[in-house]
């Protein structure tokens, strides 16, 4: 008896490991847009002042203002890959392939310099210990280099700490300036730290959408999820087929209706938990994640859906069969 209802051991350990494939795929996919898009995340705002500053007087006011978050700042140059990088507090840093990313809370330096993506690795001179990258005649020292497994506009991008000195001349205004929080930013708390002319939220400019429109960047991973929810309902619907011909062997043995709801919705907990944990085991063991906590409220939920429904279902086969 126990050998016939192993299949669905079998079946929901499949759909499980197919829900750790999939919430992997997400978070990969959500890395190499956030890499497409320097580092950044789809909540960062695109700001412009509403009269010159230097970057110096911006990084002064944002400073000043106790009540923002962590932040990343990005003072893009319009036309080239190059990026003056500003932060505060314990602020996002990328991937690094080798050496370090900017320090947090030490952004005062007498020389300018770089942390550089992987595609200009080959593009460094290293007379010793120390890499430096020659741009426009100067040689910047460099930290680190950027970069992750995936490829990503970030490998071709610099990403430069101004000298002192040259945060004094340097205007915020000729730049497209973008500021991300570590967390939660709203708009009017820069309004409340810089005279702000225009504010709005950052565009992904590989996927041509919004923020908030998660579906549309994600519409492949989506339709797997869809499948895996509907797998369930179908494993579900085929233990209640199969559940019919035992309810009348169940009947002979004289067995009360709720004798036979319960040992049924017993036999369905046990092996499609035990299939879960399988699956679930296997695709982590498989692919690595950063994060499982939505992977892991997803299954729960649609294990625990799928049992109320066979529930459902068996009282409803036990009243027709009566």
């Amino acid at each position: 008896m126990l050998k016939k209802r192993l299949w669905l051991v079998i079946y929901t350990a499949l759909l499980a490991f197919l829900s750790v494939f999939i919430f992997f795929k997400i978070q990969e996919r959500d890395l190499i847009i956030q890499l497409n898009n320097h580092n950044l995340s789809l909540d960062a705002y695109h700001v412009v002042l509403k009269k010159p500053l230097t970057i110096e007087e911006f990084e002064n006011k944002i400073d000043q203002d106790q009540k923002l978050p962590s932040l990343q700042i990005h003072f893009q140059s319009p036309k080239k890959n190059t990026t003056y990088f500003f932060g505060t507090g314990d602020f996002a840093a990328p991937p690094m392939i080798s050496g370090s990313f900017f320090p947090a809370g030490d952004f005062k330096s007498d020389v300018s310099v770089m942390v550089v993506g992987k595609d200009w690795k080959n593009k460094l001179y290293t007379p010793k210990d120390q890499s430096y990258l020659k741009r426009h005649g100067h040689y910047y020292p460099v930290l680190g280099i950027m970069g992750d497994k995936y490829r990503s506009d970030l490998d071709r991008q610099l990403f430069i700490l101004p000298s002192t000195s040259a945060r004094k001349k340097l205007l915020a205004n000729h730049f497209r300036i973008i500021v991300d929080g570590k967390q939660k930013l709203t708009s009017s708390q820069l309004k409340a730290a810089l005279p702000l002319d225009k504010i709005s939220r950052l565009k992904s400019k590989k996927l041509f959408v919004s923020q908030g429109s998660w579906t549309v960047a994600h519409w492949a991973e989506v339709l797997g999820l869809l499948v895996v929810v509907i797998g369930f309902i179908l494993g579900t619907v085929l233990w209640r087929l199969l559940a019919r011909q035992r309810y009348h062997e169940a009947r002979f043995l004289q067995k009360t209706s709720q004798t036979f709801i319960f040992e049924e919705w017993c036999y369905y907990a046990l092996f499609s938990g035990v299939g879960l944990i399988f699956g679930l085991i296997a695709g982590m063991i498989i692919f690595n994640m950063y994060d499982y906590l939505l992977l892991l409220l997803f299954v729960g939920s649609i294990f625990i859906v799928a049992n109320l429904y066979l529930i459902i279902r068996l009282n409803s086969l036990v009243k027709r069969e009566v």
